[in-house]
């Protein structure tokens, strides 16, 4: 490690592409409540589509004539709900979800992004690899065959049914009506209908619905024929609906009579209250897409899979109130989310990795979307809504837990086990979202780091890899405790010092302090929302960074956690005249954990890669006929093989003395807080090409990413030789210590010849030069 004492941190990142297991819990904190915002008005049952669907069915059963189709529609949708059944039935035995081991695709897979049609819908397509045959998610319950919403879908995809009701509406200029249940005829009644009601009613084409959208499959479509039907029978005063005759009620409020239905209970009024934020985001989007106030990659931004989102949830709110009021043991809601996470919620990986750039934007545009909408605020109501998505989603798991912690006993039943399968998955959905939400801030922070270190002493960051973790840590120095900034690249750790004006820092500290007494009066708010908008709108860090030191991960041979004395992490390492280990203290233990797992998971890479490096090189080298073990006997990784022609990785042995499960003891002590300066030493490079040895060396810094190296290599021997069209990526060889060819192909064969460069030019007193064989 280079010089260092280490600093604290701050627990906002993550890894990339390594999985930490954090808690299922939301990272967006809550924020403060606005009163008499459009998203605070009430969400009643008979705003959504299970209720809208199931009185306009029992309208147009008053209508002549169509009991017989309406029965034919109810067969037809019971079809589709066995069909979906079926499909999630084998969906969970592909995932062994019988043995309690389910996997969500969202999970396993990470985000699977289903792209936002220009319709606003799903299509076949999609709806069919989500395994979504029905208007509801999940399994029906066994006391219900059919959801209103479907019948009503099939029923009007027979077309005779709107012919006959149109033909009592104008009963003097009646529709031919003809009986069949071929496609074409269907879709030939469904026109005629469509166009007797626009020459007749002067239903203007923007109003009235298509024969695509009664043959659509999503909720959008469905109504807005709901729609148009039900005013065509309100204006006619036709069937008028009397809510003491239909069953409508069937779907509206659960009788409150233990702690289970009180939850339940709070599961629908919350779903019903998000599918009418998201419809009036919907509306709010309209609006400003006919001012034409943004470009259309701004809606994106703003707005990415919002139709998509709004149509799987209303699907999702009609499966829960298909489970109002039936019998405890029939009801299939744990189904419900295990179709969500199956899929479905990958649509909100462009919500939650497009968080920080739509809030961005919000702000730069807010005057131009004030002029034109007033539906919304564009200031913290129109940000609470763009961000309520992943609010809901990290909600599930919560909703969920309490949900089953309700039953009275643990009873051995589907609907009991199909709960704990999806309380599982929607945890593994939000860490997801968390993870995900990490890495797209990390971005941020990275690009932020770029500006605030106006020295990087001759790093280059961009080779360090992908921002992983980033925090202020406090190291013990022997007497004295300093504070550092960390960041945790894939390749390195930095340890930073701030040294702003002391007029910044108060200001800064002002600021976090207001935050800070905002959260505390609104500590009643649940949700996830304040903490990014507040890290967002507080604006970025701006205090100047000094660099103090480096540690390489491929330095770090031991990583030991404890709470003894802290949230504390005791590093080994190892570097090229140095090693030693330090203490760092984090501020929470969740930051500390963050960190140990991250690290372990590098390590155990780094350790599987050089493996897998050295046994094709083994293989290339000894043919394919030898088999790992001839090298390897006895788990002996680490010794030499035999041969002269080494391969470049028995040398870099020496950096690896640890176990496969990393957690050996240390065998080698320094004083803790120790560090080396980041210092780029120069390296002549001697280039050999084919037969001939170049006069002019090229001069590069110890510190320049193998790749890098490789190019420049190349370029040297293109200005100085005659390539002939040769590959510009050649194959690179030294000589080490004992005069033996080596293959040099990657960062760590770069930082073991460095290594080596260093110790001879320190035992011979020499300067630091490299002879380099290109073919």
């Amino acid at each position: 490690m280079d010089s260092i004492p280490t600093p604290l941190f701050r627990s906002l990142s993550s890894l990339s592409q390594l999985s930490l297991g954090s808690s299922s819990g939301s990272r967006i904190a809550s924020g403060p409540i606005v009163m008499n915002l459009s998203m605070n008005k009430m969400s009643l049952a008979e705003d959504h589509m299970s209720y809208k669907c199931n009185v306009l069915l029992n309208r147009l059963s008053r209508v002549p004539g169509t009991q017989l189709y309406i029965a034919a529609a109810r067969s037809a949708a019971a079809k589709c709900a066995e069909q979906q059944a079926l499909a999630l039935s084998q969906l969970l035995q592909q995932n062994d979800g019988v043995n309690g081991t389910f996997r969500t695709s969202v999970g396993s897979l990470g985000f699977s992004i289903y792209l936002d049609h220009s319709a606003g819908s799903y299509g076949t397509a999609n709806t069919m690899a989500l395994n979504m045959f029905t208007f509801t998610a999940g399994v029906l319950p066994a006391s219900l065959s059919v959801d209103p919403a479907t019948q009503l879908w099939k029923l009007l995809q027979r077309g005779v049914p709107l012919c006959l009701l149109y033909n009592c509406i104008r009963p003097g200029e009646p529709i031919a009506v003809q009986d069949g249940d071929d496609l074409r005829m269907c879709k030939k009644a469904v026109y005629d209908f469509v166009v007797a009601v626009k020459t007749n009613f002067l239903i203007d084409d923007e109003s009235m619905f298509t024969i695509s959208n009664v043959f659509s499959d999503n909720t959008h479509d469905l109504l807005r024929i709901v729609l148009v039907i039900s005013s065509l029978l309100d204006q006619f005063n036709l069937s008028p609906y009397d809510p003491l005759e239909d069953l409508a009620g069937d779907f509206t409020e659960i009788k409150i009579t233990d702690e289970r239905s009180k939850v339940f209970n709070e599961l629908i009024q919350t779903e019903r209250k998000y599918i009418s934020d998201l419809e009036l985001l919907v509306q709010y989007r309209n609006e400003l897409r006919n001012s034409e106030a943004l470009s259309s990659e701004q809606f994106h931004v703003l707005f990415p899979n919002l139709n998509d989102i709004v149509d799987f949830h209303r699907r999702l709110l009609a499966g829960l109130e298909c489970n109002i009021n039936v019998p405890v043991k029939y009801q299939r809601i744990g189904s419900i989310f295990i179709h969500a996470s199956n899929g479905p919620f990958g649509l909100y990986e462009p919500w939650t990795v497009g968080q920080i750039a739509a809030i961005e934007l919000l702000n730069r545009e807010a005057s131009n979307l004030r002029r034109a909408s007033s539906l919304i605020d564009p200031g913290f109501e129109l940000q609470s809504f763009i961000i309520k998505p992943i609010q809901r989603l990290c909600k599930y798991p919560l909703l969920l837990k309490e949900l089953i912690k309700s039953y009275t006993d643990v009873p051995d039943a589907t609907y009991y086990s199909e709960l704990l399968i999806a309380s599982a998955a929607m945890k593994e959905v939000a860490n997801q979202v968390n993870e995900a939400q990490r890495r797209a801030e990390n971005v941020g922070f990275s690009q932020n780091l770029t500006e605030r270190v106006k020295n990087w002493r001759g790093f280059n960051l961009k080779e360090q890899g992908d921002l992983l973790n980033h925090s202020v840590v406090s190291i013990k120095d022997g007497d004295s405790v300093k504070e550092y900034v960390a960041y945790l690249f894939e390749r390195i750790i930095f340890f930073f010092v701030e040294s702003a004006p002391a007029e910044l820092k108060h200001k800064e500290k002002s600021r976090r302090d207001l935050f800070s007494s905002r959260k505390k009066s609104n500590s009643n708010v649940t949700g996830s929302a304040a903490n990014l908008v507040e890290s967002l709108n507080g604006g970025k860090e701006s205090s100047t960074l000094e660099l103090k030191g480096r540690v390489y991960i491929s330095e770090i041979y031991n990583i030991v956690s404890g709470n003894l004395l802290g949230y504390t992490l005791v590093i080994s390492w190892s570097g090229r005249k140095e090693s030693g280990s330090f203490t760092l203290k984090y501020r929470t233990e969740e930051t500390r954990n963050q960190w140990e797992n991250c690290l372990r998971l590098l390590k155990s890479s780094e350790m599987n890669s050089q493996i897998h490096r050295r046994l094709r090189d083994l293989r290339s080298s000894y043919g394919a006929e030898h088999s790992y073990d001839q090298y390897y006997p006895s788990g002996s990784y680490g010794q030499s093989e035999p041969g002269s022609n080494r391969s470049s990785h028995d040398s870099s042995k020496r950096l690896i003395s640890f176990s496969s499960t990393f957690s050996m003891k240390s065998n080698r002590t320094g004083d803790i807080g120790k560090v080396m300066e980041a210092t780029a030493l120069p390296i002549g490079i001697e280039v050999h090409y084919k037969n001939t040895c170049i006069d002019m060396p090229i001069m590069v810094a110890s510190t320049v990413l193998f790749l890098e190296l490789r190019d420049r290599v190349w370029d040297h021997i293109v200005a100085n030789c005659d390539v002939n069209g040769a590959d510009h990526s050649p194959k690179l060889r030294y000589k080490d210590e004992d005069g033996d060819f080596v293959v040099m192909d990657s960062v760590d064969d770069w930082q073991v010849v460095v290594e080596m460069i260093e110790e001879l030019a320190e035992l011979n007193g020499g300067g630091m030069t490299l002879a380099i064989w290109a073919s």
